[in-house]
């Protein structure tokens, strides 16, 4: 998932529901500007705050856009840790992702995963208990007005 910002109003933040135990997570994100006649990558990082809301992207220069390319959180704490992911668009704010993350996951903008790297959900929350192995997840299947789970097996789409 890319994510765009095209105002000097857009930011994306992130904001925990709690404090740390002992460490706060890290971010990183990675993105590119555009001012129509100049291509400027670039990069952030830090960490998040407990319950104070961080910009992890600020906004772009006036008549640029800004395509995040990818955004981590990954925890380092003792306890998991609950982080929501915000896009705030001049102060209305749009809430891309809420997330639980056990000790050692990294959200990204591409899914969440074990402190091994494992794959745990593809974004947006869609459960895969480690289909890369072969053990069986679960994809969502449309088609009707109440959308249900079905099962895959070794990872076969």
């Amino acid at each position: 998932m890319k994510l765009v910002l095209d105002a000097t109003t857009k930011t994306i933040t992130a904001v925990m529901s709690g404090a740390a135990t002992t460490t706060n997570p890290d971010f990183t994100v990675a993105y590119a500007d555009n001012n129509g006649t100049t291509f400027t990558e670039g990069s952030n990082d830090g960490a998040l705050n407990g319950t104070s809301s961080v910009t992890v992207c600020s906004a772009p220069a006036a008549s640029t856009r800004r395509v995040i390319n990818s955004i981590t959180i990954e925890n380092k704490d003792t306890a998991a840790v609950t982080v929501t992911i915000i896009y705030d668009n001049n102060g209305t704010l749009r809430n891309i992702a809420k997330v639980t993350l056990a000790v050692g996951d990294t959200w990204t903008t591409d899914g969440t995963y074990d402190t091994n790297g494992n794959l745990k959900t593809v974004a947006g929350s869609v459960p895969v208990a480690n289909i890369a192995n072969g053990t069986q997840g679960y994809i969502l299947t449309a088609g009707s007005t109440s959308p249900q789970w079905s099962p895959i097996a070794g990872g076969i789409f």
